[in-house]
């Protein structure tokens, strides 16, 4: 049996120190649970389609990470660095009770989620990352000019914050720039409305225009600052456990960035290729939910 995106489907705010961080929700709470964590500057609506494919005998938890789609900002005035999410995952885990689930990450979601799986491998069960691997690493060459060009991105985006009123947009233009205005290629008009669902809120007085609700510093998050041959030891002393499935798009072949790791990755790791763009997950996720589905109902593991 398949899941059905619009079936049953639950919202819940987490609280948190910070404020609460928005899910929704499939499935039976007693069904083994699958966090789905989405890449920087989307949010829950992601996995609408790819969760209407997978089989209904788990519980889907489909998450806005902090700063994302309704979820709360992390506290103001300070930079947005990659650590805090792992924060924001263990609270997860502490709201739902859980000792052991599932990750299925994009991107962004995806390298948080591999670095949680070596950092608490006791809980992981299953993981998957969808084009993604690893938080992308800073050589050692570039390190002072990172840091500073990160520090004055900061200060400039505080200063916008503080000078200037947030632009609105009609919602077929917030529409288009969703589809549009992404880094890494376009995705289509239904996988851009999942996302502009969660992503925008009227305007107060300005009736049919609409703001986004993401926290700009996203736009210039801090990333852990080390280097492809200090991330190949750390894998080494701390490998993944779990089983994983690492499902990558043909068109960005992000392998070719992280060779010298993926050849050491463990038996338990399989990397698979797909047809698409880096959000194939959500532009054509009949592509990706095969291989998910697969792997998700393998009980002995093997792919």
């Amino acid at each position: 049996m398949k899941g059905n995106a619009g079936e049953s489907c639950r919202e819940i705010e987490v609280p948190v120190a910070w404020g609460h961080i928005a899910v929704k929700t499939w499935g039976k709470e007693d069904d083994p649970a699958v966090f789905c964590f989405h890449g920087i500057l989307d949010n829950a609506g992601a996995f609408d389609g790819l969760i209407s494919l997978l089989p209904k005998t788990f519980y889907y938890i489909a998450v806005d990470l902090p700063g994302h789609g309704r979820s709360s900002h992390f506290p103001e005035h300070l930079p947005i660095h990659t650590i805090n999410y792992i924060l924001a995952y263990k609270a997860l885990k502490g709201y739902f009770k859980l000792e052991k689930f599932t990750i299925i990450g994009h991107s962004y979601g995806g390298q948080i989620g591999f670095l949680y799986a070596q950092m608490y491998p006791q809980h992981v069960e299953r993981l998957v990352l969808l084009d993604a691997i690893i938080s992308m690493p800073v050589p050692a060459s570039w390190y002072v000019e990172y840091m500073k060009e990160k520090l004055e991105m900061h200060l400039e985006i505080e200063e916008k914050l503080a000078t200037r009123s947030p632009p609105s947009y009609t919602y077929e233009e917030a529409l288009n720039r969703v589809q549009f205005s992404r880094n890494w290629g376009t995705i289509n008009r239904d996988a851009a409305r999942a996302l502009l669902n969660r992503a925008i809120q009227p305007v107060d007085g300005l009736e049919g225009r609409f703001r986004f609700t993401l926290d700009q510093r996203l736009k210039n998050f801090i990333n852990p600052t080390v280097d492809l041959r200090y991330v190949v030891d750390a894998y080494k002393n701390a490998p993944l456990h779990c089983p994983t499935l690492i499902i990558l798009a043909k068109e960005t072949l992000l392998q070719q960035h992280f060779k010298r790791l993926t050849k050491i990755l463990a038996k338990n790791v399989v990397i698979k290729l797909v047809e698409g763009k880096h959000d194939v997950h959500n532009d054509k996720p009949e592509v990706v939910a095969p291989l998910v589905e697969k792997f998700l109902l393998c009980k002995k593991h093997k792919l």
